[in-house]
Order: C-alpha cells, then structure tokens, then sequence
C-alpha cells in the first residue's frame, strides 16, 4: 500500500500566530490573545517562534513511513497472518505524533499490538493524518494535538497569574516522569 502523495499548502509560520489562533477558538474569559514572544519564551524555555516569525510558509505534508507499515500490516495481519504482535523497525525514533497515532491504533485494534522503538519528542510541520483512517482515530488525534497547544497556552497564562511564579509540581517538567511512574504503581494494585 502506498502513502497517498505529498502535499504542499500554505500555513501560518510564526508559533506566536498559531498560538493565538487556537486562543480564539477557547471558550475561556481567561485566556487572551498573546502579544509578544517574551511572554511565551519566559513560561517555555525551550519554545521557538518560528520560521519566519510572522506570516505565512509552505509546508509538504507527508504520511510517515511508520503509519503507513502500521496501516498495511493491520490489513494484512487481518487476512493472512496469526501474529497479533506488529513491530515496526525504523533507523530512527518516531516523531511524537506518529507514536500517538500509533498508540491509537492499537487502542483502537485491541487484538493486535504495533511496538515501535520510541519517540524523540519532536513534533514536526509537514505531519499527516492517513487521509482514509478511521474517524474515531482522527478526532483522538486531533484532540491529542489540540491538547498539547491547549497546555501549552494555560501553562503561560497560569504563570502570569501566579504570585509565585511556579507551576504546581504535577505540571513541572522534571517531575511528569516521577508522577506517570507513581500512577502506573497505584495501577498495577488494580
């Protein structure tokens, strides 16, 4: 099976634009578009406003390779083969979207597990859902995406409120590990 072919179109380039762009689709009283990128650098060291900072650039938008082996040995794996376990070897780690859909897949097709190597974080543009995948996937998706922006935008604005300055510890960076790791203990008792 192949991906469906590369698409170029026309996006906003600056983080500071798409940033305030999903602040107006909020139903928040709190939240407000930002003006400048200080306000942003300051709550997110490692942010970058992009290139370029304003306006519009084309993207190509692609279907990455482990989504398309995943997609085609699902198929497969429903017709012609008895292994529910589907690994996927790739010469680097996914970017975080393909390891969230992933993750979906394999919610979503309980009798079989997709394993990739890991994820490296990255979130890159050019990034495509399957065009034809399931609507449930896609809407979970979106969401999983709508959500990392969404914490990304009351983080900053939560420490501009705050007297302190600091986040509570459950959202501070070094301690998501700890926290993820003290949940799947408590699980484990269930």
């Amino acid at each position: 099976m192949r991906p469906p072919a590369a698409q170029e179109t026309e996006v906003l380039s600056g983080s500071l634009e798409v940033l305030n762009l999903r602040c107006s689709l909020l139903a928040s009283s709190e939240i407000t578009p930002f003006e400048d990128w200080g306000r942003v650098a300051k709550a997110c060291a490692d942010a970058k406003p992009g290139e370029p900072a304003t306006g519009k650039k084309k993207v190509r938008f692609t279907q990455h390779c482990e989504i398309t082996l995943a997609l085609d040995m699902l198929n497969r794996t429903r017709l012609e083969f008895t292994s529910s376990k589907i690994e996927i070897g790739v010469s680097k780690a996914c970017c975080e979207w393909c390891y969230e859909y992933l993750n979906l897949l394999t919610s979503a097709f309980s009798q079989n597990s997709i394993l990739v190597r890991a994820s490296h974080g990255k979130q890159p543009d050019g990034w495509m859902m399957p065009p034809n995948n399931l609507e449930q996937i896609k809407l979970q998706m979106v969401r999983v995406i709508e959500g990392r922006v969404d914490y990304v935008i009351w983080k900053i604005h939560n420490r501009r409120r705050s007297d302190s300055n600091e986040l509570p510890l459950f959202t501070r960076k070094d301690s998501v590990g700890a926290l993820w790791q003290a949940m799947d203990e408590r699980m484990a008792d269930f």
